[in-house]
C-alpha cells in the first residue's frame, strides 16, 4: 500500500536510501542532482538535461548551483550508482538536493544533504518499502509530516 501523507524519513545510510529510492522508481521517471556537480560526469551523460521539470525544480536558487535531470532506468541507476561510489560524492560533498519523481509526480526528496527534517518520502511510495529499509537498518524512522 502507497502512503497517503508525505513522510520525513531519518536516514541511517544515505547512499543505501538513496539506491533503494532509485531502484524503486526506474520506470517512467527522472532523478534530480542539485549542488556542486563539477567532479561528476552526469552533464556528459545522454539524455540529460540541466533545466526543471514540472516536478524537479532547483531547491537553492541563490546562488545559483549546479542542476541535472536524468531519466531513471536500470541501466542508467547502476552508472549513477557508479559514479557517485567511485567519487564519495553523495556522502562528503557535492550533493545538497535529490529528488525523484515518477510519472510527473514527486516521489522523493533527499533535501540538505539528507538532513532528517528534509528527506521525505511523498504519497507513490510504499509502506512496506520504508518498512523494510528500518528493518534493514537503512533508516531509523519515518514519520507523517504533519506529526
Amino acid at each position: 500500500m502507497n502512503i497517503e501523507q508525505v513522510m520525513w524519513i531519518d536516514a541511517r545510510d544515505k547512499p543505501g536510501l538513496l539506491l533503494a529510492m532509485m531502484k524503486e522508481f526506474t520506470n517512467n521517471s527522472n532523478i534530480s542532482f542539485e549542488g556542486s556537480l563539477d567532479h561528476l560526469s552526469f552533464s556528459s551523460w545522454p539524455d540529460v538535461s540541466t533545466e526543471e521539470t514540472e516536478a524537479l525544480k532547483r531547491q537553492t536558487t541563490s546562488p545559483q548551483l549546479d542542476f541535472v535531470v536524468l531519466p531513471l532506468t536500470e541501466a542508467i541507476v547502476h552508472n549513477i550508482w557508479k559514479e557517485l561510489s567511485d567519487k564519495d560524492h553523495l556522502v562528503h560533498e557535492g550533493i545538497i538536493h535529490v529528488q525523484i519523481e515518477s510519472d510527473g509526480k514527486l516521489v522523493f526528496g533527499g533535501y540538505d544533504n539528507f538532513h532528517p527534517d528534509c528527506t521525505v518520502a511523498y504519497p507513490g511510495v510504499s509502506i512496506g518499502l520504508l518498512e523494510k529499509l528500518k528493518e534493514n537498518g537503512v533508516i531509523r524512522e519515518y514519520r507523517q509530516a504533519n506529526a
